[in-house]
């Protein structure tokens, strides 16, 4: 008995030598960045019930690392505490939905005024090239592709803005944004319409009309909170669907 009980540390700190240095990043490092990314791409669901112990099993590590991560998400509002179920990933309501939606309104109609002005000939290409990659994916059915595409051409009119502090604001906000892009562009028809008010957007930039950018990046931005909150916010919290990390939600 006595032997047993002392193995059972050193098989755990061997379990987490092992599985704590995958890209140099200890566990406690790993764990997060990948729950994180889970979340955010929306594999792990809003309201997926996050039990400490089936995610050490999950990840082959201890608990203390999971501990640890499940901490920093909480503090980012990742995560948050249910009074019946413990930790589940946060669901955002429509009225969040709508408030970020509205600063990001905001931010990136200030994006679209100074890349209006500042944007490059480089900087219109990879533009106009991110839209032919999100049309090509559109028509393949590709909804990775398709938000990628749609993250590439959102960050080169931050990059065309010229704004370090503006990036850095949008950040979080992209963030958020990410976290209900499948659901969205799971809809054919959403994506044709997001592919649409973005020619608006980067014809307005290439003919430099800085009033015309911001108001077809408001359309927009304003377009995809309606979609969220009135049609695609119960696919997008995965209403109906269960997550192979949420054994008991």
């Amino acid at each position: 008995m006595t032997n047993r009980t002392k193995d059972k540390p050193a098989a755990t700190d061997r379990r987490d030598r092992s599985r704590t240095r995958r890209d140099g990043l200890p566990s406690s490092e790993w764990v997060y960045r990948r729950l994180r990314e889970m979340i955010l791409t929306g594999e792990l669901h809003p309201n997926t019930r996050l039990v400490e112990l089936h995610l050490a099993e999950q990840f082959e590590v201890s608990r203390t690392p999971v501990r640890e991560a499940l901490k920093r998400l909480a503090a980012e509002q990742l995560v948050v505490a249910d009074p019946m179920r413990g930790l589940i990933v946060h669901a955002p309501g429509p009225n969040e939905i709508e408030d970020v939606y509205r600063v990001r309104d905001a931010l990136d109609a200030l994006a679209v005024r100074l890349a209006a002005v500042r944007i490059t000939p480089e900087a219109t290409i990879r533009l106009r090239l991110a839209l032919e990659q999100m049309r090509d994916a559109i028509d393949k059915g590709r909804v990775d592709l398709t938000i990628n595409a749609n993250m590439t051409f959102h960050n080169v009119i931050y990059e065309a803005a010229g704004s370090v502090t503006l990036l850095r604001l949008a950040t979080d906000l992209s963030d958020f944004v990410r976290r209900f892009s499948s659901g969205a562009f799971s809809d054919p028809e959403r994506s044709k319409q997001v592919l649409a008010e973005h020619e608006e957007i980067l014809r307005a930039i290439e003919r430099h009309d800085v009033e015309a950018a911001a108001a077809a990046s408001s359309t927009h931005l304003r377009a995809a909170s309606t979609y969220l909150v009135e049609a695609g916010l119960p696919h997008a919290l995965g209403v109906g669907l269960t997550s192979r990390l949420a054994p008991g939600a």
